[in-house]
């Protein structure tokens, strides 16, 4: 028997699964590396887009949103803070709350990054004609629904 055979995936969805990751994996690279060209990491730039987006978050709501845990979160944070990006404010009737907000400097970088952001992912996304990433949206959103959270 040939010892250089390909293992045989028993299931489609196996193979679906590999795709959906090397495109992710691949595709999250190259914003990886344009990020850096801004000096900001994935993290950091979902992390300004949040707050840019929404406003004055508090700290465990960019958790949520980001699906990450506060102590990772911390560390991101820390280093927006040190990059004069971001700041900490406590909430005024609730000590306990802390809102993270983007400091006039983080809103320019914020508001410099979209478009080059969305830019990047619609090249990602442009092979495939507009009815078809409708069509794409719709299953993942259906498949967000569906799969319980961690």
């Amino acid at each position: 028997m040939p010892t250089n055979k390909r293992p045989f995936l028993a299931r489609y969805t196996t193979s679906l699964w590999l795709r959906f990751l090397r495109f992710n994996i691949s595709s999250n690279k190259k914003l990886e590396d344009e990020l850096a060209q801004l000096d900001l990491t994935a993290p950091q730039f979902y992390v300004l887009a949040t707050i840019g987006y929404t406003g004055g978050v508090p700290f465990s709501e960019i958790g949520q949103k980001m699906m990450v845990t506060v102590s990772n979160l911390t560390g991101i944070v820390d280093r927006l803070e040190e990059k004069g990006l971001v700041l900490r404010d406590r909430d005024a009737h609730d000590r306990r709350v802390v809102r993270v907000k983007l400091t006039p400097k983080g809103a320019k970088v914020y508001k410099s990054t979209i478009p080059l952001f969305e830019k990047s992912v619609s090249e990602f996304f442009s092979p495939l004609e507009k009815p078809q990433q409708k069509e794409l949206a719709a299953l993942l959103r259906k498949l967000i629904r569906v799969t319980p959270r961690a």
